[in-house]
């Protein structure tokens, strides 16, 4: 199960008992030692205990049932269990009373934080959910090497080298034959190396595929791969040595390239948003336009400025958000439960509708619109 499933199925879960959501920084050039671990983990979980103490809004139960629930978290985050081995970053949630304990590993470094709440936080795995798994090829003549994972955790998974015949100086005839024979072996370790990726492709979920090598063998080799393929390769190149480059000279190339896709993709989501805005209908911008889409169950997409946040109020029977803190539900006239973080919310509403969430970091079009909009089915 990927991480929006979790988040989805974690907000489904959502009963009115109190969760703990612990996110851990597993950021190695900060947390790679125990100790380091350790003192995040306490830091997180005095911090928790702080907020149970002084909400009065807890039951004596929930009070009594959080405590118990910070010594398991505490008990378990200091032990050998927690899977931190290659993980980025570990998010925990935990509510006794909601027969819930979870981890989930993420593959980015998630700042340190902790939440208490009447359902799980997960608006941290949406924004980590949005790294891409990636592959990198590597081909020239005679080799073959296949890179996969998240940008700056690619690791090496498959390396292969045919024999291709050396160049022949006999001249004439003989030449000419020899050098056919030449290509044909090399048309051979092109199509073994678009079979390699076909395989890989079929067993792991990949979203982005570069390829890198010399310029006369990278369109021969494209021209093998089947057409399901094709259609994930970027058009950007990773300029590396295919023989003699390292797992981090990889990761460096890489790099780039990532950031010129998350502008391509947010650029068309904005371009999608700008033209539905501006008539077709299929788009609305700020929050009372975007909140009221997310109540009507009409978003596709909702697009979010990394700093977006606000306060609203939220009907524990329907549902519905209404901006205007305090008072009863305008559909069935329930009292409204205060919502500090509208962000929050409206990533939970767009799950609820499997609706996609983007963060927008790297163009400034959201300002006009307070940082949130949407893209519209109907």
């Amino acid at each position: 199960m990927n991480v929006v499933d979790t988040a989805r199925r974690l907000v489904g879960r959502r009963s009115g008992h109190p969760v703990i959501s612990l996110y851990l920084d597993l950021d190695p050039e900060r947390f790679a030692t125990g100790q380091a671990r350790s003192s995040q983990v306490t830091s997180l979980l005095d911090e928790a205990a702080r907020e149970i103490e002084r909400d009065d809004s807890l039951s004596h139960d929930d009070r009594g049932s959080l405590r118990e629930d910070l010594d398991h978290l505490r008990g378990y985050l200091h032990s050998s269990e927690p899977p931190f081995q290659g993980a980025g970053a570990l998010a925990v949630f935990c509510s006794s009373r909601d027969d819930l304990f979870e981890t989930v590993r993420l593959p980015q470094p998630t700042p340190g934080r902790v939440a208490v709440q009447t359902a799980p936080y997960i608006a941290p795995l949406i924004e980590a959910a949005e790294q891409r798994a990636w592959c990198v090829v590597l081909v020239n003549r005679r080799a073959v090497r296949v890179f996969t994972g998240p940008p700056d955790q690619l690791q090496e998974r498959q390396t292969e080298e045919h024999d291709v015949h050396g160049e022949h100086q006999q001249g004439g005839w003989s030449q000419a034959r020899y050098e056919r024979s030449v290509e044909k072996d090399v048309d051979e370790h092109l199509r073994h190396a678009a079979e390699i990726l076909h395989r890989r492709w079929r067993r792991q979920r990949v979203d982005r595929i570069v390829i890198g090598g010399p310029a006369e063998t990278v369109p021969r080799f494209e021209a093998m791969l089947a057409e399901e393929i094709r259609a994930a390769v970027l058009p950007e190149r990773v300029e590396v040595d295919v023989s003699s480059s390292s797992e981090d000279h990889v990761r460096e190339a890489i790099a780039e390239v990532v950031q010129i896709d998350q502008r391509r993709r947010e650029r068309q989501s904005l371009d999608r948003m700008a033209a539905g805005i501006g008539g077709g209908g299929r788009a609305v911008g700020g929050p009372e336009a975007t909140v009221a889409a997310l109540n009507e169950r009409r978003v596709e997409a909702l697009l979010l400025a990394p700093d977006y946040d606000g306060r609203a109020a939220r009907c524990p029977a329907c549902g519905i958000l209404v901006l205007e803190d305090g008072g009863s539900c305008p559909a069935d006239g329930t009292e409204l439960e205060s919502v500090e973080h509208l962000r929050e919310a409206a990533i939970e509403a767009a799950l609820t509708q499997d609706a996609e969430v983007t963060v927008v970091r790297h163009h400034p079009d959201l300002g006009p619109f307070q940082g949130i909009a949407a893209l519209l089915r109907f």
